[in-house]
């Protein structure tokens, strides 16, 4: 109990929106809470959008588990690879084993997290997304969460858990990460393409989270069990700062 209602203080006086864009977020927060107890959800397929580049076997893992549940075509996908060296056989894999619709666009770059899932976003054939690292095996109940969350006044922003090391069998929750999302464009306009600025990785999904809350749209996080990011070695810039 005890623990319960520090964390709820927490979030309300001490979470890292309140000590970035002061108070005024706790009305925001009020708003996209109240959205989710009268708000209609949506019922539009589901686009999945990933953005890679020399992920082919962590990605073939996502497309598997994505196949899993996708018995009633709800979710569509989206790819902008950055020139993969395998593109072309990754995207005639993609053709013979993926079970829905299916967009690809590929062109030779440096990759650029924020440049690559822009590119998806903007390539999906509908409003209603999920952004998607390569590197994450999705939950069976992942549809009904994106619909639960997804409102006209909230995004979901989902705490995966991520695997401790290349052999172990652990994991923990990833509690600062931002990194995976669920929008709606007619909703939510600009505030889901990221800001090209960060050419590499690192910051471009707190920035986009700390976004939503200016554009008046709580982002709302919460565990989700079974949402797994395998581990990889890092990319992280040796000037990377957290801004959480």
């Amino acid at each position: 109990m005890w623990r319960a209602l520090k964390r709820f203080a927490w979030f309300w006086l001490k979470s890292p929106q309140r000590k970035r864009l002061g108070y005024r977020s706790i009305f925001t927060d009020i708003k996209g809470l109240f959205g989710l107890i009268i708000g209609g959800k949506c019922d539009e397929q589901i686009w999945v959008c990933v953005g890679l580049k020399d992920r082919s076997e962590s990605f073939k893992r996502l497309i598997n588990s994505l196949n899993g549940i996708n018995t009633y075509k709800t979710f569509a996908l989206s790819v902008h690879d950055q020139g993969s060296a395998d593109a072309n056989e990754l995207q005639l894999w993609l053709q013979e084993n993926w079970n829905g619709l299916l967009l690809w666009q590929s062109e030779p770059a440096d990759f650029s997290r924020a440049l690559s899932f822009n590119r998806a976003i903007e390539q999906a054939d509908g409003d209603l997304i999920f952004v998607c690292d390569a590197d994450m095996t999705l939950p069976a109940d992942l549809e009904k969460q994106i619909r639960r969350f997804v409102r006209p006044n909230s995004a979901w922003f989902p705490v995966c858990q991520s695997q401790l090391g290349p052999e172990s069998p652990e994991w923990k929750w990833l509690s600062a990460g931002t990194g995976l999302f669920a929008g709606h464009k007619k909703w939510h306009g600009k505030a889901i393409l990221y800001d090209e600025n960060f050419k590499h990785w690192g910051g471009e999904d707190w920035d986009m989270f700390f976004r939503f809350y200016t554009s008046g749209v709580m982002p709302l996080r919460s565990r989700c069990q079974d949402l797994y990011h395998h581990w990889h070695t890092s990319s992280q810039p040796k000037d990377y700062r957290a801004m959480f």
